[in-house]
């Protein structure tokens, strides 16, 4: 059985949950979606599949990016460190 997930949940409302959660960090509704899909991807996302994102995630990668995004909800540590990664992925 195919498992969709509705980009709703981690393209909208996640990343602005974050937003609230952490607003002493410099960071914008879509920082938080190219933090989990780099993350996710184990690159910088956009070279690697087309956009936009939601359109072409396999499902796997899509459990993955909302899995960080629910992660960084509740760990603040993990976002940082995935922030480092993916800044490091886009030369940043």
């Amino acid at each position: 059985m195919t498992e969709v997930i509705s980009y709703k949940t981690y393209f909208l409302q996640l990343p602005q949950s974050l937003l609230s959660q952490y607003p002493d960090l410099p960071l914008e509704d879509h920082s938080y979606l190219r933090i989990a899909l780099d993350n996710a991807i184990g690159t910088q996302w956009d070279i690697r599949i087309a956009k936009p994102a939601y359109k072409h995630l396999s499902i796997q990668q899509r459990k993955a990016v909302i899995a960080n995004l629910m992660c960084y909800l509740h760990n603040k540590q993990t976002l940082l460190e995935h922030l480092a990664i993916s800044n490091m992925y886009r030369s940043l």
